[in-house]
């Protein structure tokens, strides 16, 4: 800096300070500062702007300079250390510059010379603020930003009942661990009291020791944009709060005659709806006990037809089996007789020998004799199948047995397959898995009808060429059979139903839904149960279990349904 420029700075009224952001050091200043401060020229450059300002709202300035927030200031009232300790209050400005790039804050301070004048004014505002306090009708608390007590009105003291010692001691903790140690909530108060520089206004109720209820809040004082302090206002709402229990003491005892009122209708509503809902279950009952006995019915009308039909076609299947029998011993004599033709051929004229040459020849007469007894057995083969379905048929028909006996389970699977080949044969490969069971005492012609509506079922379950597996097996009180398909499974949704009339997933006309029904009222007879397992697009096992020795009326199980984990 040039001479003139130094002799200009150091004669301008006030004190100038150039200060560097960054460090907060006094990088250049006027003589003024150093002869008014009483510092020696050589000891203000360097020094840090907060040895001189050190006022609480300046500190937090030069906070926020060094975070990179620079406000230009105007005439703020200000104190100033001085070299001997002395505070000395200026005026003072600052102004953001830039030096090559970089900036630079410069200070600019003049020294007050109406410090009485300030007192004064102060004075006058604090009797304000003091009267305003104390005509109030809370109870006002001020706290510092250091914690400690600044001030606090007559009826705060009077409403707490303050002794006396403590606030002629002014012992700050003392009152306040007074204070937390008077109420119910004295965790939450204590932290309310401590949290001076929270942003912010809290509003809390406190129970006092003495069965008073007070309303707090409490709100941060600022400075400028800085906390300084916490002001907080108790109002006494334990009338208030008396009033409002009463209401509410009054609200319940008429709700609660409301509710008595209520409940007694509810209870009167409730006994009609169960009352309907038994109604509505006997109905039902009494619907699927009538259905049941239609389709019982229904069977046993087939079976007496079929039973009407098996004895019609056992007439003629009887004499053309006898007739075949007949044919049969009548061929084989003729043939014995052209046996003996042919022996005597030699001994004819030539002219007779060749003409039966040549007959024999136009008739093929070595392939009839051979395929004539062909025919006759494929014949009779065939009279004797139809002998056999004609049986199976009478058998299957008995549907209305009322006496249990002994019948072999694998015995009525081949004759129910037998009944049902036609619906199968197209469409599904019938594995035979069977356990070589024994006889068991049952209704084997009812249990025939199970056998068929589950092969019936699995084939219906078939959307093309598939295998439908028989298997049976037994241990040492029960035997079961079980019928599995490759077909398209049940969804989950809809294994839990299979067993309640009318239920079908088949389309309609395809399907009446009594088929499982039925075979569950069948078992439930047999004192068995079903079990069930399914898996969409890979099949379904039903697994009936019978008991090998079973009393007849007791309970059955519950069917047993579920998605296959396999």
């Amino acid at each position: 800096m040039s001479g003139l420029a130094r002799l200009m700075l150091d004669h301008c009224p006030g004190m100038l300070m150039l200060v560097n952001p960054a460090s907060l050091q006094i990088v250049m200043a006027s003589a003024p500062v150093a002869k008014t401060l009483g510092y020696s020229a050589a000891q203000v450059p360097g020094m840090v702007i907060t040895e001189i300002e050190s006022a609480l709202q300046d500190v937090f300035y030069w906070e926020d300079v060094r975070a990179g927030q620079y406000l230009d200031v105007h005439d703020q009232e200000s104190e100033y250390r001085c070299a001997d300790g002395s505070l000395l209050t200026v005026s003072k400005s600052i102004r953001l510059l830039e030096h090559e790039g970089a900036p630079l804050l410069l200070v600019r301070a003049v020294q007050t010379q109406s410090e009485r004048k300030v007192e004064d004014a102060l004075a006058h505002t604090l009797s304000q603020l003091r009267a305003t306090l104390e005509s109030t009708g809370n109870g006002i608390l001020v706290i510092d930003w250091r914690g400690s007590i600044e001030g606090m009105n007559r009826l705060f003291s009077t409403m707490w009942e303050i002794p006396d010692t403590l606030l002629d001691a002014h012992d700050d903790t003392g009152i306040l661990d007074f204070l937390t140690g008077r109420v119910v909530e004295s965790a939450v108060l204590s932290v309310r009291l401590h949290a001076i520089l929270e942003d912010g206004e809290t509003q809390d109720i406190f129970h006092h020791q003495d069965g008073r209820v007070f309303e707090a809040s409490s709100r941060p004082q600022y400075l400028g944009e800085r906390i300084i302090g916490r002001v907080y206002g108790f109002h006494d709402i334990t009338q208030r709060m008396l009033a409002e229990e009463a209401l509410r003491e009054s609200r319940d005892l008429l709700e609660a005659r409301v509710r008595a009122r209520t409940a007694d209708l509810n209870a009167a509503n409730e006994t009609l709806l169960q009352e309907k809902e038994h109604q509505a279950t006997l109905i039902k009952r009494l619907e699927e006990a009538q259905n049941q006995l239609l389709q019982s019915e229904r069977m046993a009308s087939i079976g007496q037809l079929a039973a009407g039909v098996a004895h019609e076609i056992n007439n003629p299947v009887g004499f053309v089996n006898s007739n075949l029998g007949s044919l049969q011993r009548y061929i084989a004599e003729l043939l014995r007789l052209l046996s003996t033709y042919e022996q005597a051929e030699t001994a004819l004229p030539a002219t007779a020998a060749q003409e039966i040459s040549r007959v024999k020849a136009e008739i093929d007469f070595e392939y009839l004799r051979d395929d004539v007894n062909n025919l006759l057995s494929e014949s009779l083969d065939g009279l004797q199948r139809v002998t056999r379905i004609v049986k199976d048929l009478k058998d299957f028909s008995h549907v209305d047995e009322t006496e249990r006996q002994w019948a072999d389970l694998e015995a009525g699977l081949e004759s129910t397959l037998r009944v049902v080949w036609n619906e199968l044969k197209y469409k599904a490969e019938v594995i035979r898995e069977f356990g070589a069971i024994g006889p068991i005492e049952c209704y084997p012609f009812q249990l025939n009808q199970v056998f068929m509506n589950l092969l019936v079922n699995a084939s219906h379950a078939l959307e093309g060429p598939g295998t439908i597996t028989i298997r049976t097996g037994q241990d040492d009180t029960h035997v079961w059979v079980e019928v599995q398909d490759t077909g398209k499974g049940i969804k989950p949704e809809n294994l839990q139903r299979i067993f309640e009339p009318f239920y079908t997933t088949k389309p309609v006309g395809q399907g009446t839904g009594l088929g499982l029904s039925l075979s569950y009222s069948i078992i439930q007879k047999h004192d068995g149960r079903i079990e069930v397992e399914s898996e969409v697009g890979k099949g379904s096992r039903f697994k009936i279990i019978l008991p090998k020795n079973s009393p007849g009326g007791a309970t059955v199980a519950k069917p047993v349904v579920k998605p296959s984990t396999a």
